[in-house]
């Protein structure tokens, strides 16, 4: 029998007992054998494409398992603000942007208090010295404050008595939007926007997850904060796209999902919010804001009664909590669940999970709860002087404990929470090994099961992808490197040089 493609000479990381093989063959979209020596040359015809990667690692395909498919999208034509470090140097973008302005509205992205000199969020008296005769709203980093200039505000009819409008000594909008008021505009603004524009965006964006090593992304879209419109567009046109997306919608209408004939729910269901916002609800007062701890968007009873129905519809449920407190609340709604049901086999999933405890670690793993976490944030946040500190004080020498999760026998997937990170599953990898806080660090092959198996499993997936293994997806991807001997500092300069998905080589960059 010969194969459509053979990969030789390579680290061939099966990810499977930790055993590497030296050569993969594929048929169609399976992997009809693996080995070692020169075995592999009855596979070869006139036809096989063959890849001779000269001792380079090779991988399951890279599974993303928080990712916004629809948001990432948008951003990637969007404004990027994210490297401007004054007022004047932001409302200098904005003003060029306007002279070539074709739609309707300037988004501008990635945007957080702390990169600016002056400390804190421009207003829009400022943006309106820049920009005054065309809407221009900008999004925070990870989308809990949206800034908007005079004409915005008019143009999308925020009611002002929405929770979350601050305002200025004259009672007048400062044009920043938290909390209420914030889901409010971000959810007018989606909802205007056709499926055709999100077509040719998620489109756009392909060339980019292929070029990352990513075939697989957990997609969490719809609800608060988003727009159901971006959850039905990949309910209906996910399978259009070159790589698989895994829907998780983000909403509690049980009757909806079941309706669709969907296994899950969930991504961003908000139990709490972000340390960048003082949103996350903590067990001790932020660092940066004495008197303040965050707070719960439902209450025990409220979450204890929506986390009993979906065991009870057998649905998978992914939560978000960032906060030991949010963290607390779905633990004890898991428990109580658990014991009114007696239902398990669900894969339960905790997203993010940045300020776990170790007693709630260990409760984890009684409930056999994944922790869905972004090892990337540590490279952007955690570490002396930056966010993490900024806002947790002392606390930050917590956040994100990979080394005890994966002691105790939790299972970690990895994601990037893309459009708040770039979605590169080897910045990914090489966070987790180089945690800023050395103790929380894992091994290499820990972090690439993040990333692969583990990512697999976390969506019921195991038997047919995260593994190089015969009869598995051809889900692979070839490195321009052995990592295995790449000094773990420099981790993140690993490139991927061929991502093949199902069979098809869709990226190749291989001199």
């Amino acid at each position: 029998m010969c194969a459509d493609i053979l990969i030789k000479n390579g680290r061939c990381m099966t990810m499977k007992d930790r055993k590497i093989v030296e050569w993969i063959a594929i048929e169609k979209n399976r992997i009809i054998a693996i080995g070692n020596g020169t075995e592999y040359e009855s596979f070869v015809g006139n036809d096989t494409v063959v890849f001779d990667v000269c001792g380079n690692t090779v991988l399951p395909g890279f599974i993303d398992s928080h990712f916004h498919v629809v948001q990432t999208a948008l951003d990637s034509v969007s404004l990027d603000l994210s490297k401007v470090k004054t007022h004047v140097e932001m409302g200098e973008k904005i003003r060029e942007a306007s002279k070539s302005f074709m739609g309707d509205y300037i988004r501008g992205i990635r945007v957080s208090e702390g990169q600016f000199q002056e400390k804190v969020y421009p207003g829009r008296v400022l943006i309106d010295k820049y920009c005054n005769n065309v809407p221009v709203v900008l999004n925070s980093l990870e989308y809990q404050v949206s800034i908007l200039n005079t004409c915005a505000m008019l143009y999308f009819k925020i009611p002002f008595t929405a929770e979350g409008i601050e305002m200025d000594s004259k009672q007048m909008p400062t044009g920043l939007f938290r909390k209420q008021a914030n889901a409010i505009l971000r959810t007018n603004i989606l909802k205007n926007i056709s499926d055709n524009t999100r077509k040719v965006a998620v489109s756009e964006i392909m060339s980019t997850l292929l070029m990352n090593g990513i075939t697989t992304v957990n997609a969490m879209e719809g609800g608060f904060m988003y727009s159901d419109k971006d959850a039905e567009f990949v309910f209906e046109h996910g399978s259009e796209f070159p790589i698989d997306m895994v829907l998780f919608y983000q909403t509690m209408d049980i009757d909806k999902i079941k309706a669709m004939d969907l296994r899950r729910l969930g991504g961003c269901l908000y139990i709490d919010g972000t340390f960048g916002a003082r949103t996350a609800a903590l067990s001790f007062e932020y660092a940066d804001c004495p008197g303040t701890m965050g707070s719960l968007r439902l209450s025990q009873q409220e979450l204890n009664d929506f986390v009993i129905r979906c065991y009870k519809n057998n649905l998978q449920l992914a939560l978000y909590t960032i906060g030991d407190r949010a963290i607390e609340l779905a633990l004890n709604a898991h428990e109580n669940a658990l014991y009114q049901t007696g239902i398990t086999g669900l894969r339960h999933r905790l997203e993010h999970a940045e300020l776990v405890t170790g007693k709630q670690i260990k409760r984890a793993k009684d409930l056999n709860i994944i922790l869905s976490m972004q090892p990337t944030y540590e490279t952007y946040w955690g570490g002396n002087g930056k966010m993490y500190e900024q806002r947790l004080g002392e606390n930050y020498m917590r956040t994100n404990p990979f080394k005890e999760i994966t002691e105790n026998g939790v299972i970690i997937c990895g994601g990037s929470d893309s459009d708040v990170t770039e979605p590169k599953p080897l910045l990914g990898i090489h966070s987790a090994v180089n945690h800023p806080v050395s103790e929380h660090s894992v091994d290499l092959y820990e972090a690439l099961e993040m990333f692969t198996c583990n990512g697999a499993y976390g969506i019921f997936e195991e038997n047919i992808k995260g593994t190089l293994e015969i009869g598995k997806l051809a889900d692979i991807v070839i490195l321009d490197r052995d990592i295995l001997l790449t000094p773990l500092n420099q981790i993140k300069k690993t490139k991927v040089c061929v991502t093949i998905k199902s069979g098809e080589i869709l990226y190749n960059n291989l001199g």
